[in-house]
């Protein structure tokens, strides 16, 4: 029934261009330290270019590709230690079985512990001597000097205040970090160390959902991959909505001028840290028509189908040239499964009637497209349950759903009068549905007075003609089909807007 709305590995946007191009950017660059950016507003495809990205590196033995999503370790600890340890970790645990990979990680490890605590010695140490630590804190120091071999075992957050300068005294490891630029140039010929031990030609970091974080937790991100990890063989493709990533510098950077130069300098900021930076474009009219029959024909006959996976290759090919306006025609939709043609030719006009206005209001944003399509599955599946789901038709109901989501007010207004007529037509559309066409050029007749050949206008009220003020409604009434002779309360009802319903 519904459409997965979760990043894949198949494409049905042909951002496998993309892909392919950083996979190849990656290859020629195995030897050097690189970070790319793979950027788009939020639902763009970026997960999905990082998952087909992975699919394809993972072929190769000699590079180890490693996913963190730093929204998910959001808030558990330092955002910096936490990118540092997961990726320590999981390469341990792809190449455990080569050489000293466990030794050599377990001692970086023990590094990372040991910046733990100089970042928490900043504050915690004052707080402790001072009588005032938190129970938090307490614990978080006590695992940290555990995993340093301390013996901290006969100490725990409540009986802490009792044990304040044992505590202090334990603390004082932190003092070997002090000098901070030399740890950070150790820590990474460590790292370099244990790349060349696991025998990995190249480290490939795919970083996911980090313009879903926070501020403070995107820029230590980032930073961890600039002072720690940023080594040669090793890369990171980072997949973010580059405004969303300004503004987290902005927010952690508040004192910092607006500019210097041609360009602010969060931008500056961003472009120093991200070498190569790809923008996924948003959809077209003809990209979106051919994204909707996709998802649609996926919908009735499934992903893993002989006859779809012909269809997604013809729309690759004719998305290679989208201005052609090639596209998917009615026969290829048909040809996908003989026992579905009903059901088929019914998505592919649908996805032909709704698609150039479906690609304006979504600014061609994928994951609103399939929102969108899974509303309207569920409308009908909610219709069908409750016993009128005969009198749903689809493009009916796609039609209202495209002014319900993209002209709220109008939407709003039709439906009033709807639920308030007794067969549920709507008066106001005989007047906009006639008013919307395009006007005719019109032949003079022979000899006809310039008076007598005026054709006598209609007044219509102001109320309803101030409708057609709006260029984007114009467009949406001129979508087959007409609604002017559609009894639209069972569309209303399966919406179930109470207000709507309790106001008529």
């Amino acid at each position: 029934m519904l459409i997965p709305d979760h990043e894949t590995e198949v494409d049905y946007l042909n951002c496998q261009a993309i892909s392919q191009t950083v996979v190849e950017l990656l290859k020629d660059n195995r030897k050097h330290a690189l970070t790319v950016g793979i950027h788009g507003d939020w639902g763009a495809g970026k997960s999905s270019i990082l998952k087909m990205i992975e699919a394809e590196l993972s072929l190769d033995e000699d590079v180890a590709v490693l996913w963190f999503n730093g929204w998910t370790f959001q808030g558990f600890d330092d955002a910096k230690t936490v990118l540092i340890e997961n990726t320590i970790t999981e390469l341990c645990r792809q190449r455990s079985k080569i050489g000293k990979v466990k030794e050599k990680a377990a001692k970086l490890l023990k590094r990372v512990n040991l910046l733990k605590i100089a970042k928490l010695s900043s504050g915690v140490v004052f707080n402790v001597l001072t009588g005032l630590p938190s129970p938090a804190q307490i614990e978080t120091v006590i695992d940290a000097l555990q995993s340093l071999g301390q013996n901290a075992a006969n100490i725990d957050a409540s009986t802490a205040p009792a044990k304040l300068d044992e505590i202090a005294g334990l603390l004082k490891p932190a003092e070997d970090v002090d000098n901070l630029p030399e740890t950070i140039h150790q820590f990474r010929k460590d790292f370099q160390d244990l790349l060349e031990e696991a025998k990995v030609k190249q480290l490939v970091v795919l970083i996911d959902d980090l313009d879903r974080c926070l501020p403070a937790t995107a820029v230590q991100t980032l930073e961890a991959i600039r002072l720690f990890l940023f080594v040669p063989k090793s890369a990171f493709v980072i997949g973010a909505d580059e405004a969303m990533i300004e503004y987290a510098v902005r927010q952690h950077f508040p004192d910092l001028p607006v500019a210097s130069g041609p360009l602010p300098y969060a931008r500056n900021y961003l472009e120093k840290l991200i070498q190569v930076p790809f923008r996924i474009p948003a959809l077209g009219a003809q990209e979106t028509r051919t994204y909707v029959t996709l998802l649609l024909v996926q919908s009735i006959v499934g992903e893993d189908h002989d006859g779809f996976d012909r269809l997604l290759q013809k729309a690759k090919d004719a998305l290679k040239k989208p201005w052609l306006g090639t596209g998917l025609s009615q026969a290829d939709i048909q040809d996908v499964d003989d026992n579905a043609k009903d059901d088929l030719n019914s998505a592919f006009v649908l996805a032909q009637q709704i698609a150039p206005i479906l690609a304006e209001g979504t600014k061609g944003n994928p994951r609103q497209i399939k929102r969108f399509l899974n509303a309207l599955l569920v409308r009908q599946v909610i219709a069908k349950a409750r016993g009128f789901g005969d009198q749903i038709k689809q493009p009916v109901l796609a039609k209202l759903m495209l002014a319900e989501r993209f002209q709220p007010d109008f939407y709003e207004h039709i439906s009033m009068q709807a639920m308030s007529a007794n067969d549920g037509k709507v008066s106001d559309l005989v007047v906009l549905e006639a008013g919307s066409q395009p006007e005719k050029p019109k032949e003079k007749a022979k000899g006809a007075d310039k008076k007598g050949s005026k054709k006598e206008e209609t007044t219509l009220p102001n109320e309803t003609t101030k409708w057609l003020e709006r260029d984007w409604l114009k467009r949406w009434l001129q979508l087959e089909p007409k609604l002017v002779n559609e009894d639209l309360r069972p569309y209303v009802f399966v919406a179930r807007d109470k207000r709507l319903l309790t106001s008529a």
